[in-house]
């Protein structure tokens, strides 16, 4: 199964205690196969640091989130500490701020002011770097499809002045995080971008016959305009997945679960005659891991995986966790198989080779330099030694092993690879 499938963490910063909150959610992640959580961080504190070691020794990745606004008063020296304690943790992805082309992404009475892009971009490229010097990748930020500065407008304007910023190799390693919402559309809804469909004008209503780019793939109309604007192709987290809209924060009920969960964990790329979701989509988060509900100082109740009073676990879910414990019962069985292969045949492959009292004819061994040359099997004389082996080239010249040895060979399991061989003399 790919390791693309993540999860939405809680959405606030109060469930990351070890025994209480990852005890609970751990093994519900381990038993879907995930490999992703996004975490929210503050930028006061970090997160504990043996909440993050564990979800990484588990084979979990956790992309941190600082979501606090674009310009609020919080300078990357606030954080560096941080970042250099998540990198040594083994955190490798890191997300700044949310949705910047919505104005409650913005300090109030800040929206309405001159090049909004531009102070947005200088405020990312100080974070960016910060995080580059920790050795940790910088993911651009979320934009909400449309939003209230239409996201297709703004990403391209972004892009533009990173291109112009030359000393500054914005594209080389750009990674995006990119909003998975269907809107309630199909699952190819807007499938080929720009370069299929019309672009939309920004809050028109999408002509007869056309299609947007408010859906699931959204991230191939952000790729388009990577490319055109720096020449780069991105790498993509895909955000809020199994969600028409995150403002709603439910689950689309037409989506085809069973459908986008193969196209999550599919290896193919999008080609001519069939969809699928590209290979430059690293991660697909779903939304949401959990619901909190109101606590107190008090309430230490543990939280379990889609579970709360208001909603139970999805029977896609469910499907899903039954796949992966198939596909790992399998796995253990070959596993078992193979080792139990290697205990039952001490050798692999045996070149069993006729002697006489005199000795071995100097053209047998001549004739047989091919198949050592091969295989490189244990080579002997031996009926006894051979019945050991998986499989067995038995290089019956002159009638050297009769029928019974043959047999004998074939009673303890081996694999019979016989060669009859008739020359001319058997004198040296």
């Amino acid at each position: 199964m790919n390791n693309r499938l993540g999860f939405h963490y809680f959405q606030d910063t109060l469930h990351y205690h070890l025994e209480r909150d990852l005890s609970q959610v751990l093994p519900e992640l381990k038993s879907l196969d995930s490999k992703w959580l996004l975490l929210k961080s503050p930028h006061t504190v970090a997160i504990p640091e043996d909440f993050i070691t564990e979800l990484v020794a588990n084979g979990i990745q956790p992309i941190v989130h600082f979501d606090f606004q674009v310009n609020a008063n919080v300078k990357p020296e606030d954080i560096r500490i941080l970042l250099t304690q998540y990198a040594k943790w083994g955190v490798k992805y890191v997300i700044f701020f949310d949705k910047p082309n919505t104005k409650k992404a913005w300090m109030p009475g800040t929206w309405s002011q001159g090049d909004l892009v531009e102070r947005f971009l200088d405020r990312y490229l100080s974070f960016v770097r910060l995080a580059e010097q920790n050795g940790i990748t910088p993911v651009f930020p979320a934009l909400e499809p449309g939003g209230d500065y239409w996201d297709l407008s703004f990403l391209r304007k972004a892009f533009q002045l990173a291109g112009q910023r030359r000393s500054i190799e914005f594209g080389a390693n750009l990674h995006i995080a990119v909003s998975g919402q269907s809107f309630s559309n199909p699952i190819n809804w807007g499938d080929g971008g720009e370069k299929k469909w019309r672009v939309p004008r920004p809050y028109a209503k999408t002509e007869l016959g056309e299609q947007d780019h408010f859906g699931i793939n959204t991230y191939q109309w952000y790729a388009q305009i990577a490319k055109s604007t720096l020449n780069t192709t991105p790498k993509f987290i895909m955000l809020y997945m199994g969600t028409s809209d995150v403002i709603s924060k439910t689950m689309d009920e037409n989506l085809d679960y069973e459908q986008l969960l193969g196209l999550v964990t599919s290896d193919t790329s999008n080609d001519n005659d069939t969809f699928s979701i590209n290979k430059s989509v690293i991660a697909c988060l779903f939304w949401l891991i959990n619901t909190p509900k109101k606590r107190t100082k008090q309430d230490t109740t543990p939280t379990t995986l889609f579970e709360t009073q208001e909603q139970t676990k999805p029977e896609w879910i469910e499907d899903l966790q039954a796949k992966v414990e198939e596909t790992q019962k399998q796995s253990t069985e070959l596993k078992l198989a193979n080792g139990l292969a290697d205990w039952v045949h001490a050798i692999d492959h045996y070149l069993l080779l006729p002697s006489y009292e005199w000795g071995i004819p100097v053209n047998t061994l001549d004739k047989v330099r091919p198949i050592i040359a091969e295989s490189r099997p244990t080579i002997g004389f031996s009926i006894a030694e051979a019945c050991n082996a998986r499989k067995v080239t038995v290089w019956n010249e002159n009638g050297a092993f009769s029928e019974k040895d043959i047999q004998t060979l074939r009673e303890s399991g081996c694999i019979i690879d016989e060669h009859i061989i008739n020359s001319l003399s058997i004198s040296a």
